[in-house]
């Protein structure tokens, strides 16, 4: 995708739109008080790995042999089902110090995060003389949506008081979607 306004407007779209990272991100921001900055580098990795792993290899290893495809599926998905029961039992309080989500989280679940494949795949134009700067406003991108995710999920819970603990449970509940999604789109 070469035309920088389509590129930015679409990068945005799958940013915004409401997914793994996402929830994660929310989640942090619900949590005890700290800085979302680890959290957004953590972000900014994880999309770069799955990015350049995607571009460098899955992307190959699939069109030569299809089970891959079905096997990072079924990865992810577990990965998924393993966040979300870890999610289920924390609880959320603005005023502890608990940290639900920390950076490690991100990470992993972005790097797995399949809107990274979708970047890879369809988004990136990997021959462009300029793909420096299509890399800048992803990352700015990036982090711009990451931080009003963060944002969001500490509106959610500063708006909700002691109904913040159940945020987590709402999270948990929005990756096993996720989850299930990946699961029906495997024999496609």
């Amino acid at each position: 995708m070469a035309d920088p306004l389509q590129f930015l407007l679409t990068v945005l779209m799958l940013l915004l739109v409401p997914g793994p990272t996402n929830t994660v991100m929310a989640t942090a921001g619900a949590g005890a008080p700290r800085s979302p900055v680890p959290l957004l580098a953590a972000e900014l990795l994880g999309y770069a790995t799955i990015i350049t792993l995607a571009t460098l290899i899955l992307v190959p290893l699939t069109a030569a042999w299809p089970p891959a495809g079905i096997a990072v599926k079924l990865a992810v998905v577990a990965y998924l089902v393993f966040v979300a029961v870890r999610l289920w039992g924390k609880r959320v309080a603005l005023d502890a110090q608990q940290v639900v989500v920390g950076p490690r989280l991100v990470y992993l679940t972005t790097a797995l995060n399949p809107k990274g494949l979708i970047l890879a795949v369809t988004v990136f134009p990997h021959d462009h003389q300029q793909l420096w700067a299509y890399a800048g406003a992803f990352a700015l991108c990036v982090v711009t949506c990451g931080l009003a995710w963060f944002s969001l999920g500490r509106g959610l819970a500063a708006l909700s008081g002691p109904r913040a603990a159940i945020l987590p449970r709402v999270a948990s509940i929005a990756l096993i979607g996720f989850a299930a999604l990946i699961v029906s789109s495997v024999g496609r």
